[in-house]
């Protein structure tokens, strides 16, 4: 539980940090991080309370409940998924998870008018997802380097190794 924890604000915090315009956030990096090694409540936790976090950090809106809702998604898909810590699984679970928020978002934009002011007509959902693409090339960039850092970073904790001023090194 300590580790489902220090995950879910550790991604909450790092989140809190990047503003929309960057395209990036270490959520979904985080989310299938804690699926390879944790139960899917806690999963949830990570997900869902990073989420809560990072716009508790931000400020919350009307779309803090669209970003959740995205999350939950994400979460009963890697879930879904059984996603491990093999590249294969961690490629067809961000393969299938980005696409899901991205699209729960451009939905939800479309729904809120939060971003974007969109007919409510299916032309209108149809520019709301458009509109998202350039958005959604750069977060499963960023998607991608997260989840690398998040499973890097504890790969390097579960082995025992620790920083020391001059090299990484096994702990004693």
């Amino acid at each position: 539980m300590i580790a489902t924890g220090m995950l879910m604000l550790a991604c909450g915090i790092i989140a809190g940090q990047f503003h929309h315009q960057f395209g990036v956030a270490p959520i979904l990096g985080a989310t299938l991080c804690a699926a390879c090694f944790l139960r899917p409540r806690d999963l949830a936790i990570v997900g869902l309370g990073g989420m809560l976090l990072r716009d508790l950090l931000m400020g919350t809106s009307l779309f803090t409940g669209v970003r959740l809702a995205g999350i939950g998604l994400v979460v009963l898909a890697v879930v879904a998924l059984k996603v491990r810590p093999t590249v294969r699984s961690l490629l067809i679970g961000l393969l299938v998870s980005s696409p899901i928020f991205h699209l729960a978002l451009a939905v939800g934009d479309w729904a809120t008018g939060t971003c974007g002011v969109w007919p409510k007509t299916p032309q209108g959902l149809a520019g709301a997802i458009v509109a998202s693409i350039p958005y959604f090339q750069r977060s499963f960039i960023g998607d991608v380097l997260f989840t690398g850092l998040f499973l890097g970073a504890y790969v390097l904790m579960a082995c025992g190794w620790s920083w020391s001023s001059k090299s990484i090194r096994p702990i004693s």
